[in-house]
């Protein structure tokens, strides 16, 4: 059984990466999302990307993985990646593992907004 590949869209010179699998979980499954995101960055011609996770009703440690790939094929590129719509659970994990802060108590090593538009907005200042 195939997964859904993430759906993607230029705005504003922005790449929005739409994650459209409800659960993040498993070594294959991460190897596969890891290598489609990466697939997505190369062919686009940008250095930002929002991450779309508002379809993510859980993520696993083995779903975090292709995230922090993620996260640092666009540093190289001097870019940033911004995840969005993060759910109460997926937020929950994300924080419980220091990856996303919902204060300024420490630097997170990602960064998060509410939606789309608010990071893509964050993106653009």
């Amino acid at each position: 059984m195939s997964e859904p590949s993430p759906s993607s869209q230029v705005v504003s010179s922005i790449l929005v990466l739409r994650l459209l699998q409800p659960e993040l979980s498993g070594d294959l499954l991460a190897e596969t999302v890891r290598d489609e995101l990466i697939t997505q960055l190369d062919a686009s011609n940008v250095k930002n990307i929002v991450l779309d996770m508002s379809e993510v009703n859980y993520i696993s440690s083995a779903g975090i993985t292709p995230l922090l790939t993620l996260v640092k094929a666009v540093r190289e590129k001097k870019g940033r990646l911004v995840l969005a719509g993060l759910t109460p659970t997926v937020e929950d994990v994300f924080q419980a593992s220091r990856l996303i802060t919902s204060g300024k108590a420490h630097a997170a090593p990602l960064e998060h907004q509410s939606d789309v538009a608010a990071a893509i907005q964050s993106l653009c200042r």
